[in-house]
């Protein structure tokens, strides 16, 4: 009995699993995805305004402005021609002006103006508000568009043979056709202390312009200039050409302030 036993206990025993060991090796991919984006954005703005503003009460004031404005369109030329001016000599003093074209078509002009405050009855200042106020402008304006010059022969003279003299002066001489010039003097003075402000502004066009020559001969001369003051000389030689002086002066006495200005 007791052998039995034994047995079915080793049998039992041997139903039993036994304990297994084993080394496992395990492959592992890791995909890692990162992505970091950074928007930055920095606006700055800076502005810097400056406004001067002027005020000042005046006794007396003085003002001056000039305006030139002249145009040559749409003319056209195609016949043979022969020209010639001449002027001996230009001598004065003062306010003086010459124009002198040989051509056809030609502008020219001369302007001047001048404001003066002399002050008082006995030529002094009172300053009973704060002195005064000169104000000096001049401007030109020349324009030459579609013109059409289609010639064989053409012959232009123009001689000047001195300027002098003192003051302001303007001369303008042009040899050919279609030419603009212009003396622009403005003048502005006052006699006292003060604000005295000038400007002086210029505006040319040459467009859309058609020139055939086959034989030309434009002369244009001056032999001598000899002045002493406001001196403005144009002298043109051939076709469609712009020229200007344009002078601005203010002028405000005692404790001066002058802005010349010139174009």
């Amino acid at each position: 009995m007791r052998k039995w036993v034994v047995m079915s206990l080793i049998g039992a025993l041997a139903l039993v699993p036994a304990a297994a060991f084993a080394d496992v090796s395990i492959d592992v991919d890791i995909e890692k995805d990162k992505r970091k984006i950074v928007f930055e954005k920095l606006v700055k703005f800076k502005a810097a305004v400056i406004l001067a503003i002027v005020v000042q009460i005046t006794d007396k004031a003085a003002e001056s402005e000039t305006l030139v404005n002249q145009t040559n369109k749409y003319n056209s030329e195609e016949r043979e021609k022969t020209s010639s001016s001449s002027t001996a000599s230009v001598s004065g003093s003062g306010i003086v002006n010459v124009n002198q074209a040989s051509g056809n078509m030609n502008n020219q002009a001369n302007a001047v103006s001048v404001a003066v405050d002399p002050g008082d009855e006995n030529g002094h200042s009172r300053l009973f508000f704060g002195g005064g106020f000169a104000e000096s402008q001049a401007a030109a304006d020349q324009k030459n568009e579609r013109n059409n010059i289609d010639v064989d022969k053409s012959s232009s003279t123009s001689t000047i043979s001195s300027v002098s003299g003192s003051g302001i002066h303007g001369v303008n001489q042009a040899s050919g056709s279609m030419n603009n010039q212009a003396n622009a003097v403005s003048v502005a003075v006052a006699a006292r202390p003060g604000i005295a402000l000038s400007e002086a502004d210029l505006g040319q066009v040459n467009a859309s312009n058609y020139v055939s020559v086959e034989k030309a001969s434009s002369t244009s001369t001056i032999t001598s200039v000899s002045s002493s003051g406001i001196t403005g000389i144009n002298q043109s030689s051939g076709h469609m050409n712009n020229q200007a002086n344009v002078v601005s002066v203010a002028v405000a006495t005692a404790r001066t302030t002058v802005q010349p200005s010139f174009e």
